[in-house]
């Protein structure tokens, strides 16, 4: 018998054709600028369900909440080089390592989306801590390697040998930003204070500030405390986190506002849609009560916004001689 296929074929279809599917091939999704995502910047998709180097990439955290996940906690020198916090397992203290600035070669130069590669990383799992957002609270926690947090007593002395979260292993996160990068009298956010570069700054349970110690004799290891009072420059750090815990911080901001969006056109579209959906007499306005929009969204938060938009309704509705209230 033939390998011909017993198929029924009419005149004027048009051929199939075959498509061998290679384990290389990725989906490509289209990028849209609303969307906030730079996916295809570090070679992944929106959704990340493949990437190329996402998931090894180290990005610059921008925000206090992308702080999640593993985290690369460092403060950047001369020439491209930085010092990372860093724990040292042996010694059991806390101190800095450098970093070195990593080397490119020219064919990564000329291609623009290895950016990538010209950032900071850690060299050894030392120097990454697992940052965790305590629910429902402002305060973080680190986690080193060995599985210890990072603490700090009253005296400012810095450890990581507890195994067990604390009030000295809390930590609150602040963004700091530049007085002159902001308009003079525009107020600052909650986690937003005012220091001598951009970065973000650690704070105590105790009030103080995370600072490393530059060692006068030039050793390649630094002491770190937690007694510095002012916000300084020693105060101020850079971190990094892996994309895919940043993009998920991100994508789940960008469902919470769409979302917030639509609850909110709901309350606010509703006086629209009472003025296109009623007749009302020539000379005559849409009268509605001060209260309604702030009872309407008092509903939506205790979940019963479908019903308070239709006794709304009831009272805005009115025929040709008299209003029914």
């Amino acid at each position: 018998m033939s390998g011909k296929s017993l198929r029924l074929t009419f005149k004027g279809d048009k051929p199939k054709r075959k498509r061998v599917k290679r384990e290389t091939d990725a989906p490509v999704r289209a990028f849209h600028e609303d969307e906030e995502s730079d996916a295809e910047m570090y070679g992944g998709d929106e959704q990340g369900k493949w990437c190329v180097r996402s998931d090894a990439a180290w990005v610059p955290v921008e925000t206090c909440d992308e702080l999640n996940g593993p985290a690369f906690i460092y403060k950047k020198t001369d020439g491209g080089s930085g010092v990372a916090l860093s724990f040292n397992v042996p010694l059991s203290q806390v101190e800095t390592s450098n970093v070195d600035a990593p080397e490119l070669s020219g064919s990564m130069l000329e291609d623009g989306a290895m950016v990538v590669g010209a950032d900071l990383a850690p060299v050894n799992v030392n120097q990454v801590w697992v940052a965790n957002k305590l629910p429902g609270l402002e305060q973080w926690t680190l986690k080193s390697a060995p599985g210890t947090f990072l603490a700090s007593d009253k005296f400012g002395s810095v450890t990581a040998t507890n195994e067990a979260r604390g009030p000295h292993e809390e930590w609150v996160v602040k963004l700091v930003d530049v007085a002159f990068a902001r308009p003079a009298d525009a107020p600052l956010p909650n986690n937003v204070v005012l220091g001598p570069r951009r970065g973000i700054a650690f704070q105590s349970a105790h009030g103080k500030w995370l600072a490393y110690e530059p060692s006068a004799s030039g050793d390649k290891k630094q002491s770190v405390r937690a007694d510095a009072e002012e916000l300084d420059e020693r105060c101020v750090w850079d971190a990094s986190v892996q994309w895919k815990f940043r993009h998920s911080v991100r994508h789940a901001h960008r469902a919470a506002r769409k979302t917030a969006k639509l609850d909110r056109g709901n309350v606010l579209d509703e006086e629209r849609i009472s003025r296109s959906r009623q007749g009302w007499n020539a000379g005559s306005r849409v009268r509605l009560a001060s209260g309604d929009r702030a009872a309407l969204e008092r509903a939506q938060r205790e979940g019963r916004l479908s019903e308070a938009m239709l006794d709304r309704r009831q009272r805005l509705k009115s025929d040709k001689y008299a209003w029914v209230r």
